[in-house]
């Protein structure tokens, strides 16, 4: 596992290439008419520490654990996400080993602002989510992964679902913050 020091892209001001971005967006869209928020992680190069250029859509698993336990898992697709921590752990470590490793994990909100909540707060720090819908949430010791995160905003629109906003957040030692990024050609 990477250390934080060993992933510049986590202190934000990352370069998020254009077509990465495109891509990511539709995967969103896509997902908005599906009814589900979108997830997955953006990668880049290892030799160019801010860049990513490299979209890769992940399966949400929030409908599945609904259906499962509709107590615990109080929201269904729509308005959250959960992804298969094995399978993504996986995948950060076969980006590193490669030379290409996952910067980002990025992840949509439907008709709602790309704020982090509190939720992605807790649940991207290691805490405790809410247990309920408007519950408290604890933050924890921080991401499990040496990650920036993206949220998107999708919403709907008389021509189909549109992109609103991007923001990107990066864990600054105690809690998350906005930061910038920059898209290139």
């Amino acid at each position: 596992m990477q250390r934080e020091s060993d992933a510049p892209w986590t202190r934000g001001g990352l370069r998020i290439k254009l077509a990465a971005l495109r891509a990511l967006e539709g995967d969103a869209r896509d997902r908005y008419l599906a009814g589900e928020e979108a997830c997955g992680y953006v990668t880049g190069p290892a030799s160019d520490a801010l860049l990513c250029d490299e979209a890769f859509p992940v399966a949400n698993c929030a409908g599945q654990l609904h259906l499962l336990d509709p107590k615990v898992f109080f929201r269904g697709p729509r308005s959250s996400f959960a992804l298969n921590e094995k399978a993504f752990s996986g995948a950060v470590k076969r980006g590193s080993d490669a030379g290409r490793p996952v910067k980002v994990l990025y992840h949509s909100h439907l008709d709602a602002s790309a704020s982090f909540s509190v939720t992605d707060a807790a649940a991207m720090s290691r805490g405790d989510p809410p247990a309920y819908e408007g519950g408290p949430a604890r933050l924890g010791p921080g991401p499990e992964w040496p990650l920036a995160f993206l949220v998107t905003s999708v919403c709907g629109g008389p021509s189909g679902p549109f992109v609103d906003d991007h923001r990107l957040y990066i864990w600054s030692g105690d809690r998350f913050e906005e930061s910038s990024f920059r898209i290139v050609g």
